[in-house]
């Protein structure tokens, strides 16, 4: 039986993240995924977007790590040449409700720490973005992208430079509280080991709630349980995908699930829209997309880009989000937890880490860091 002082659970951007950096000091570290390369869910079906940190309340773990997790990123890129790009962005206003909503945002985008953030009335707006219409605009200057793949490809040879191993088609399938940890079950093909970690971190995503429930924890009962919400994309054809430089989002809905359907240029040049929400019935992963939501696309963007028309776009790609918000329901912060009060010590959950998780992926393995060394003392 093989030990281990912190065995990961998923190997996605932020598993691999967390991974990189508690795989220090001689430590014992074993990352899991089940799939057979790294990222092959959340952390590649999304916008590549490192955002500002605008959108999120004021002191909760989604503002201050999106912040953070940004600066983090910024440093990363430079030193290490991860692609990327700080293309801006605008949120555009389009009648006197949603300046107001508008107006909301750079407050507490100011009170998160967002940097250089400014509010651009019509004239403005035409200056950075010239074929977007709108009343008034938010621009955010430290909103970027960045290529996901070779971000992640970097954290798992740092992860491995710092020692850690990386299991992949190994799937976690049980896991036993015992006297100085826990004991993982792990299938490979047919067969099934068991690993002994004192400290267990669950990074497993999309079903990072079914592993919390594993370690005995009712997840209905403790509000961990997950809602599949599925966005899709549409590409901008031709020419027109060169008509915005950056990043156009809509003024978010309250109670939104998301930010809206906007436009993302990414490092080749090319335009998407997306992504939209559809709460699925079922945790099915059905990464089609239904060609038929053009026109749904066309009509959610041409209030702020009236140059798109319906023969523009073609469909793309689809994700899914691992949301603990309900349809309808209020704001749900990240879980990132120690659940010794759940008389499991040492074991950490990650739930719910959605947007803005790519660009806080730094900052929560930062906190994930702190929290194994203070369990590992």
């Amino acid at each position: 039986m093989e030990e281990v002082d912190i065995l990961i659970i998923g190997a996605g951007v932020v598993g691999l993240a967390v991974g990189k950096e508690v795989a220090k000091d001689n430590r014992r570290v074993i990352i899991l995924e089940r799939n057979n390369s790294f990222g092959r869910e959340t952390s590649s079906r999304n916008s590549e977007v490192i955002h500002g940190g605008m959108y999120y309340p004021a002191g909760t773990l989604k503002a201050r790590l999106c912040v953070r997790g940004r600066r983090l990123l910024r440093e990363l890129c430079e030193k290490y040449r991860i692609p990327h790009r700080w293309t801006g962005k605008v949120i555009v206003a389009v009648d006197e409700m949603e300046r107001s909503a508008l107006e909301g945002l750079y407050a507490l985008g100011c009170a998160n720490g967002v940097e250089d953030l400014a509010m651009l009335d019509a004239a403005g707006l035409k200056k950075v973005e010239p074929n977007v219409r709108g009343l008034c605009a938010l621009h955010s200057p430290c909103t970027g992208i960045i290529d996901s793949h070779k971000l992640m490809a970097f954290l798992l040879r740092s992860a491995r430079d710092n020692g850690a191993m990386v299991a992949f088609d190994a799937e976690a399938v049980a896991i036993e509280k015992i006297k100085n940890g826990y004991s993982i079950s792990v299938r490979n093909g047919n067969d099934v080991s068991k690993i002994e970690a004192r400290v267990v971190v669950n990074s497993a995503g999309l079903d990072s709630d079914m592993v919390a429930g594993m370690a005995g924890i009712d997840v209905d009962k403790d509000g961990y349980r997950l809602h599949y919400c599925k966005g899709q994309y549409f590409r901008v054809n031709g020419a027109k995908s060169r008509m915005v430089g950056g990043l156009v989002y809509p003024v978010p809905r309250p109670k939104a699930v998301g930010l809206g359907i906007h436009a993302t240029v990414d490092l080749a040049g090319s335009l998407r829209l997306g992504p939209d929400d559809e709460y699925m019935k079922e945790r099915v992963k059905d990464y089609s997309v239904d060609s038929m939501r053009a026109g749904k696309f066309c009509g959610s963007i041409k209030a702020i880009m009236p140059f798109i028309e319906h023969e523009d776009i073609v469909a793309d790609t689809s994700g899914i989000r691992p949301k603990l918000q309900e349809a309808g329901g209020e704001f749900r912060d990240f879980v990132i937890k120690d659940e010794s009060e759940r008389g499991l010590p040492g074991f950490v959950n990650l739930i719910g880490i959605e947007s803005p998780g790519l660009t806080a992926s730094p900052a929560i393995a930062e906190y994930v860091g702190d929290m194994a060394e203070r369990i590992l003392c």
